[in-house]
């Protein structure tokens, strides 16, 4: 499929390769309840670091080359890469169909194969993946995912399982010790009672499934000081902490969904913990692709103009995000994201 593969296994310099042996010595890799096989490697630390750096240049090359090299932890987070655009910086968009072929999938059939089949052979997190995107089963998968320590998955799983079937979950089932108390709302009726949300902050969504009312300044309140919000939190610290509070409601309106906070983080929890990826730029810039491929061309610039009443700050940054994407900065010669 691409006769130059094979030049794909190039590493950077030896100044990049330093910088990011670094980033994994200063808390990338810690340790882990579920090993992948591979994750050790010390190749692999190093095309990690240089991927939540922003440095798609040098760390998708080797992260192919470590696949091919039947690296199990490379071909799952390769995998779910090539899967999940919100966190493809622009050097990804800016290939050609037969490039992006041959960088992020293995050989075969007409477009490759997505490596998180390869990753399966050996990896049970990257077979929950593949029985996930094949419609294989249903809550098991997500309870599979919990208890492999992949909270964020099983949310997926639990999405998409509600999606399929069209109701929610019997009381059993959302009374299991692994089951997210973030998706209480998903009831077999989609319903909560007033009682049922007592307990919770005043600026939750799940409130609006009582029939609740969500204030913004409620929500802008908890958006400050949940998990869930963490990569939120994090990008309003990194490029607009004079207005944090404005800024975190700015981006979750940029959502519009309470879904979408639950299911952008960390391709696996298990190679980056939440909170490092959400401080990591790779993580950082996610927040703004995640927003930016939810919106149309068109819708886009109307989002813009409605969350530039909330905040001025994360409205400019959000324009440069994007405008990293625009064809006319892609042909450049993009070196880093």
């Amino acid at each position: 499929m691409a006769p130059n593969r094979a030049k794909l296994h190039v590493f950077p310099h030896l100044l990049t390769i330093a910088f990011a042996f670094f980033l994994a010595g200063a808390g990338l890799t810690p340790a882990f309840a579920h090993h992948l096989e591979g994750m050790d490697n010390p190749e692999f630390q190093v095309a990690l670091s240089l991927w939540l750096s922003g440095d798609e240049e040098h760390a998708i090359p080797a992260l192919a080359a470590l696949s091919q090299d039947d690296n199990a932890a490379s071909q799952l987070l390769l995998g779910l890469i090539d899967k999940t655009a919100a966190i493809q910086g622009p050097l990804i968009a800016s290939l050609s169909r037969d490039e992006r072929l041959a960088l992020l999938r293995s050989e075969g059939g007409m477009s490759g194969q997505n490596w998180m089949h390869a990753a399966a052979k050996s990896a049970v997190i990257a077979q929950n993946w593949v029985s996930l995107w094949q419609m294989r089963g249903g809550v098991e998968i997500a309870r599979s995912f919990a208890e492999s320590d992949e909270p964020r998955a099983a949310r997926i799983a639990l999405v998409t399982e509600v999606n399929r079937r069209g109701t929610g979950f019997e009381p059993s089932l959302m009374s299991e010790a692994w089951y997210p108390d973030s998706m209480r709302h998903l009831t077999k009726s989609r319903t909560l009672s007033p009682e049922e949300v007592a307990d919770l902050h005043p600026g939750i969504p799940i409130r609006k499934s009582a029939g609740l009312p969500l204030h913004d300044a409620d929500l802008r309140d908890w958006l400050q000081e949940t998990p869930e919000a963490m990569h939120l939190q994090a990008a309003c610290d990194r490029h607009c902490p004079w207005s944090r509070g404005d800024c975190v409601l700015a981006l979750y309106k940029g959502f519009n969904s309470y879904y979408a906070l639950l299911v952008i983080g960390s391709p696996s929890a298990n190679l980056v913990p939440e909170l490092d990826f959400a401080q990591s730029p790779r993580g950082i810039q996610s927040v703004a692709r995640h927003i930016m491929v939810r919106h149309t061309a068109r819708t886009r610039d109307v989002m813009l103009r409605h969350l530039r009443n909330v905040d001025e700050c994360t409205v400019s940054w959000l324009e440069d995000e994007f405008r990293r994407y625009a064809p006319s900065a892609r042909n450049g010669q993009i070196r880093s994201d």
